[in-house]
């Protein structure tokens, strides 16, 4: 019975692990509002909206992960407080939040399904990266995220 558990196992985590951990291609976007932000090489800049402000990343593989940075000028350290305290109302759970003096991240779940989001204030300007995917996809964006994330600047 043991021995037929950790066959199991062996089988289960050779068949998931490859696809988890087999995005070894990134892409770097430096877009011209002022960021930068790596993605897996499959994604490609796509719609440029809401009068240049809001960039979507197009995803071939997986349309069910949506990413997008959306830009807002003039902005200060109050506006970047009082954008944390109000996104966290649009989520319909918040596992997870923390305030800095020129970012903050909030994620958890909203409507839309599993949501990341990390704001970051960089010479008077706001950049909202949101990342929104169903909860099939946690595995794979738990390791995604966080390169994500420090990539974004």
């Amino acid at each position: 019975m043991r021995q037929t558990l950790i066959t199991i196992l062996i089988i289960l985590y050779s068949v998931v692990s490859p696809q988890l951990f087999a995005q070894t291609h990134w892409r770097t976007f430096d877009h011209k509002n002022g960021y930068t932000i790596q993605l897996p090489s499959y994604f490609s800049t796509g719609l440029l909206v809401a009068g240049g402000t809001l960039q979507w990343y197009d995803n071939t593989k997986d349309k069910e992960i949506e990413i997008t940075v959306e830009t807002f000028g003039n902005s200060s350290l109050g506006n970047l407080m009082g954008e944390f305290d109000s996104e966290q109302s649009t989520f319909t759970k918040v596992s997870y939040r923390v305030l800095k003096p020129s970012w903050y991240v909030i994620s958890g779940e909203s409507e839309q399904g599993i949501s990341y989001m990390k704001t970051i204030l960089k010479n008077g300007v706001l950049y909202h990266l949101r990342i929104t995917y169903p909860p099939t996809q946690k595995l794979l964006m738990d390791t995604w995220i966080p390169k994500i994330a420090a990539s974004f600047k």
